[in-house]
């Protein structure tokens, strides 16, 4: 059986977490020209591996958003093709968990007008 509130709040919470990602690889691209700007990245779903592979299930992983500080000190580190294809990931999650969403929903709706 489907645990519908469990479902619905991993689909929420992934969501959250790939806004946060966007959020950060934007401000990346924003300060792509910034003399010594280190890029910002979002962990979440290696956390998520590590609690569930802990025998966890998930729902206290927050995604953690740092400072990637590789590369030389003073030395601007982003990359503008990485952070196009981290966006672009991005979008391709957000479409997946929104239409996961919008299914689970017009199923509901389905179930509850009888059409």
């Amino acid at each position: 059986m489907i645990d519908f509130d469990r479902d619905t709040a991993f689909t929420q919470r992934m969501l959250d977490v790939l806004s946060t990602r966007a959020k950060a690889t934007l401000t990346n691209v924003a300060n792509q020209e910034v003399p010594g700007f280190k890029r910002y990245e979002v962990r979440f779903e290696d956390l998520l591996k590590q609690e569930l592979d802990r025998g966890g299930d998930g729902a206290k992983v927050l995604p953690v958003v740092g400072r990637d500080t590789s590369g030389p000190e003073g030395v601007n580190n982003v990359v503008m093709m990485d952070e196009l294809a981290v966006l672009a990931k991005t979008q391709l999650l957000q479409d997946v968990m929104t239409r996961r969403a919008g299914g689970y929903f017009a199923t509901l709706n389905k179930a509850i007008n009888g059409r």
